[in-house]
């Protein structure tokens, strides 16, 4: 029996592709300060895209913890690995600073939903909702 080809289509967490807000330079990230075991791979750090983050006292990505005012979390825009890794980009990222998201495709989701201290962080620049079905294509 043949097995179905799959395919991932576009960003995972992104609803609406028109709604999306990016801070123009984005960031520089203090992979130190990601010491939750989610954000190692192999040895190395990862934080996927759509991770909720703020900022430290030298404006570099950090987790956000939940207890931030409204407003002063993002979302990252890409990957960010630390070392010789052929996809995302090393100590950097892109930021958004508002849209329409799936909440339940976020990285931080659990069992589908973001902790309300994340979402108050987020603020009311993101709009959050469900996924509505698959983005799998099957062959």
């Amino acid at each position: 029996m043949t097995r179905p080809r799959e395919y991932t289509l576009g960003v995972q967490f992104t609803a609406d592709e028109n709604s999306l807000e990016r801070l123009a330079l984005g960031a520089a990230v203090n992979l130190d300060k990601f010491t939750d075991p989610k954000f190692t791979v192999d040895g190395k750090k990862v934080i996927p895209a759509g991770t909720v983050v703020t900022r430290d006292t030298d404006n570099r990505v950090i987790p956000a913890k939940g207890t931030e005012s409204a407003g002063a979390a993002f979302l990252t825009a890409s990957d960010v690995v630390d070392g010789d890794i052929k996809r995302g980009s090393d100590k950097t990222t892109g930021l958004y600073v508002g849209g329409v998201f799936y909440e339940d495709r976020l990285p931080d989701a659990q069992a589908g939903a973001l902790a309300a201290g994340l979402k108050t962080a987020l603020g009311p620049k993101f709009t959050l909702q469900k996924a509505q079905g698959s983005l799998v294509v099957k062959e």
